[in-house]
């Protein structure tokens, strides 16, 4: 749920139908996630904000245009995208964007065990079970956890946790938001996600 103070301003006809879907409902859902993908594309959470109640505010004008050719989700991420770069022009800030090195070592390399080896692409080294989803007290234990861990990462490893694990997109609704080809956004994914993991179990070992 968005806390009230997160929610966007009474601008908005929360009535309004989006693809089929009260505004009201849309705003429940996604206002945080928005916010937090903002987040990566400028300076401040205040801006971030402002990108967003400028993405809702578009949402609503371009509403009746919304032709349902990519999942609303989809459609409303790829707003959010365009204010937080305007936002971000304005500030006259110009962030670097993560160019995947190839050489980049990878971060489960020390965990599994490599080509050739009987178990290849199994666990060598298995993760800590304070980590594994079945633990049914990880949802309530690791909330601020996983914040404090997808801040470490770089900006396009955080946008695509936050579409694809947090927001739930699938592969092909994140690649297209994030501009990637299906082969780049399988390979930011493993390395995010891996990382990710890397910084929780160096940091919160039980």
């Amino acid at each position: 749920m968005v806390t009230p103070a997160a929610t966007p301003s009474g601008r908005l006809d929360l009535d309004r139908l989006v693809g089929g879907v009260p505004l009201a409902v849309l705003v429940r859902d996604y206002h945080r996630p928005m916010v937090n993908f903002a987040c990566t594309m400028v300076s401040s959470p205040a801006v971030a904000e402002e990108a967003v109640q400028e993405a809702w505010v578009q949402v609503l004008k371009s509403s009746a245009n919304f032709e349902g050719r990519s999942s609303v989700a989809t459609w409303l991420f790829g707003i959010v995208k365009h204010t937080a770069s305007r936002h971000r022009r304005r500030e006259a800030r110009i962030r670097e964007h993560e160019v995947l090195d190839a050489e980049e070592s990878d971060p489960l390399s020390h965990r599994m065990h490599p080509a050739g080896h009987p178990d290849a692409g199994h666990w060598s080294v298995p993760p800590s079970r304070r980590f594994l989803p079945e633990d049914q007290t990880v949802q309530r234990e690791l909330v601020g956890y996983v914040r404090a861990a997808l801040n470490t990462l770089p900006v396009r490893q955080r946008q695509l946790i936050i579409l694809r694990d947090l927001v739930g997109t699938s592969s092909e609704e994140a690649a297209e938001v994030l501009e990637l080809s299906a082969e780049a956004q399988r390979a930011l994914l493993y390395r995010a996600r891996g990382n990710l993991r890397n910084e929780l179990e160096k940091r919160y070992q039980p």
